[in-house]
């Protein structure tokens, strides 16, 4: 189970970490992604936009304590989940930036997203329920690509998505 675990950390740690970089990287790339934010009133936007990034990068920080780490990011996964949910429920057409600048807009194919993410979340918790030793170096030779690969699957996994999509979002 350690390999689980560690493949978990790599994976979550890598797609906060990447969120937040893609945020934080200039105050354009925070501005644009604080103007996504339409479901949070105009005023609050970019305090709103700083405090997500911040908890991205909290939580992509947080990995290397794997119980606080886990249970941050399904926080955050959930809370993003909800936000979009309600977005896509309310009809409202904003391009996903979850990861810098995206055409696509916020959809199912991002809840599809969290959704695997959270089962991460909950495969590395197993992995804590279960803990094996501390793992080896070809435990970790394989983990860590394992994790990092998987990490730039979920990453691109809206332009993956649109390769079987149409524009309406159906296959």
């Amino acid at each position: 189970m350690d390999l689980l675990l560690v493949a978990s950390q790599v994976l979550l740690g890598t797609v906060f970490a990447v969120a937040a970089f893609t945020k934080l990287r200039s105050r354009a790339d925070l501005r644009a992604f604080a103007s996504s934010l339409v479901v949070v009133p105009e005023r609050l936007r970019l305090p709103a936009a700083a405090g997500v990034a911040a908890g991205e990068a909290a939580t992509a920080a947080l990995m290397v304590v794997p119980r606080i780490g886990l249970v941050l990011g399904g926080i955050t996964l959930g809370a993003f989940s909800l936000v979009i949910a309600v977005a896509v429920r309310k009809g409202v057409r904003v391009s996903c930036r979850c990861f810098g600048p995206s055409a696509a807009p916020l959809g199912g194919v991002h809840l599809v997203r969290n959704a695997l993410l959270l089962l991460v979340v909950a495969l590395g918790g197993t992995a804590l329920a279960f803990p094996g030793g501390p793992p080896g170096a070809g435990a970790l030779a394989v983990a860590i690509p394992a994790g990092l690969a998987g990490a730039v699957v979920l990453i691109a996994f809206d332009d993956i998505a649109g390769l079987f999509l149409d524009r309406t979002g159906r296959v």
